[in-house]
């Protein structure tokens, strides 16, 4: 089980430098966002340029991109906004597809005016289900046409906010192309420390046969929940990677939600608990 990490860990650096920062790690595997480049996350255009730049880049370095942040605000109250995403949303495919990335990471969106990552209420009307859905099925589309999978990750300020949300999307659709982006920090309301393992094997139980990446970040309970690096907060990666290994997990582990100052202190956590985890139960 590989590590990886997140490009935007890094911010205001250029791509050489991020991905040099990466090899110092001994990291090769990453998930990228195209405002790496100075792209839109979603590119109204296709940029030569760009795209190139990451073709270089990723040869140089010998990194592997194993997915693209396709992240916008699925409900966006903002009509004009939201359909020039999804218009857009091929050329990101088409972009994928040409760098041989195999997955696009979605959010199923809030219906929050201002914040993209804020729970509004209306999240759990039958009619924002029914409008997310509809757009989902509209990327889809392109995602068929380019081969691409389209990964939902379920989050507590999002339309789909559990694993149940999850599992019911995925049976309402039933595409080859929808998968899951695990990221067991995401998966909890307040007021759910001490039901952080019976949380963990329930969303697995729904999801662990549909994950296509998994991301590694931990949460942290004060007042509410903040997120931060893994190892840091407290999440049980003994249950969760034994989880990911159960399912048969083969792709990497994601750095997520950590500042560079910590990947040191993450990449050993993560390292120390997967191969006490593969030592205790065989390989």
């Amino acid at each position: 089980m590989k590590l990886g990490i997140f490009t935007r860990t890094w911010s205001g650096m250029d791509l050489d430098e991020i991905f040099n920062q990466m090899e110092i790690f001994n990291l090769h595997l990453t998930q990228f966002k195209m405002t790496c480049v100075g792209q839109p996350t979603i590119p109204s255009r296709h940029d030569e340029s760009a795209i190139k730049k990451i073709e270089d880049a990723c040869k140089n370095h010998n990194v592997d991109i194993v997915a693209i942040s396709g992240t916008f605000n699925l409900v966006d109250p903002n009509k004009r906004r939201l359909h020039e995403n999804i218009k857009n949303f091929k050329i990101l495919c088409e972009i994928a597809q040409r760098l041989n990335v195999p997955i696009i990471t979605l959010c199923t969106g809030t219906k929050d005016e201002e914040n993209m990552w804020k729970f509004h209420p209306d999240n759990n009307s039958k009619e924002v289900w029914s409008e997310m859905s509809h757009h989902l099925e509209k990327l889809l589309k392109y995602a068929q046409k380019y081969n691409i999978i389209l990964g939902i990750e379920p989050e507590t300020s999002n339309v789909i906010n559990s694993a149940i949300k999850a599992k019911k999307l995925l049976c309402h659709i039933q595409s080859d192309y929808l998968k899951i982006i695990m990221d067991g920090a995401n998966l909890f309301h307040p007021g759910q420390k001490a039901q952080i393992k019976d949380i963990l094997e329930e969303a697995f139980c729904l999801l662990g046969n549909d994950i296509a990446l998994v991301h590694a970040k931990d949460l942290a309970y004060n007042e509410g929940i903040s997120y931060v690096a893994a190892g840091k907060g407290v999440l049980d990666y003994k249950t969760y990677i034994c989880l990911l290994k159960k399912y048969k997990y083969k792709g990497p582990l994601i750095m997520h939600g950590l500042s560079p100052d910590q990947i040191s202190d993450s990449i050993k956590f993560l390292k120390e608990n997967i191969n006490a985890i593969f030592k205790e139960t065989g390989n």
